[in-house]
């Protein structure tokens, strides 16, 4: 069987995208943007801290660049995922290609992976390009590496669930532009309507102490896990106790670093339902 990262589908999208200006331009769109970020928030944290204060806590300072570098990759490789890989079967099909494609010994299944692992090494890509302006929270803020590796490991995960998305409105619609607008409507729908269901909640019972659909609902928003990952790391703010604890059977998610660990686990369940809803909607006779 084709190993996930050993992929022909994989393999060509890299050569292709290697010798892409398109693909070399917009790396370095990136950084600049993420340069610029860099930048302002250093001017920022220098006019805040420079009056009058120890050059100890200039250096402190230094730790702010990892979650605000780290939102604004983040958000810019969510924007972008869901337009690689919501193209990617249906740009085939737009091609007429598909066709040829399922008729070679490579599967449904591997077809998908292969996509789905193609945007997940363009993210890697542009991860690790960042890793030198993200890296000063490190190496002058005092932040733990081991929170550069848990960063990583969640925007693994982050790439995948968004990637399902895509892959699997690519699978389901015949044109790109469709498959872009309904996988950004999915997207912004599981990224959104957990924050509504805790605030019907919250209007409900303003206490704060018998939430039961929130604490579920949160575990599939990757926004919400970052939120957690990055005060976590920051401060000593328990943010699961400032969204309200969970009373019952429930009060499991009040434990930050139990939440986070079965918010993983669940975005990993969804999108390989996803990834199997995919294969299974290109198989040859599938209308």
């Amino acid at each position: 069987m084709t190993k996930p990262f050993n992929s022909p589908i994989i393999k060509k999208d890299l050569k292709v995208i290697s010798r892409s200006m398109k693909f070399s331009w917009g790396l370095f769109a990136y950084i600049v943007a993420l340069a610029i970020v860099f930048f302002l928030t250093y001017s920022t944290f220098s006019y805040s801290y420079g009056r009058g204060s120890r050059n100890t806590e200039i250096y402190e300072g230094f730790v702010y660049f990892f979650p605000v570098v780290g939102s604004v990759q983040l958000s810019i490789i969510g924007l972008i995922i869901p337009i690689i890989t919501a193209s990617s079967i249906s740009g085939e099909k737009e091609r007429k290609t598909m066709d040829v494609l399922l008729t070679t010994t490579i599967t449904e299944r591997q077809i998908i992976l292969g996509k789905i692992g193609s945007a997940v090494v363009r993210v890697m890509t542009f991860i690790i390009a960042s890793i030198p302006l993200v890296s000063v929270s490190f190496i002058m803020g005092g932040l733990s590496w081991i929170a550069l590796f848990e960063y990583i490991f969640l925007a693994i995960i982050f790439a995948f669930m968004t990637g399902s998305i895509g892959i699997l409105c690519s699978s389901i619609c015949k044109k790109s532009i469709t498959s872009i607008i309904l996988s950004y409507v999915i997207y912004f729908g599981i990224y959104g309507l957990p924050f509504i269901f805790w605030l019907m909640e919250y209007l409900i019972d303003r206490d704060r102490t018998n939430y039961y659909l929130a604490p579920i609902a949160l575990l599939l928003d990757p926004i919400f896990t970052f939120i957690v990952f990055f005060i976590d790391k920051m401060t000593n703010i328990d943010v699961i106790d400032m969204f309200g604890n969970a009373s019952g059977p429930m009060s499991i998610f009040n434990n930050k670093y139990v939440w986070i660990s079965l918010s993983v686990i669940m975005q990993t369940v969804v999108g390989i339902l996803f990834v199997f809803l995919a294969a299974k909607n290109i198989r040859p006779g599938k209308k």
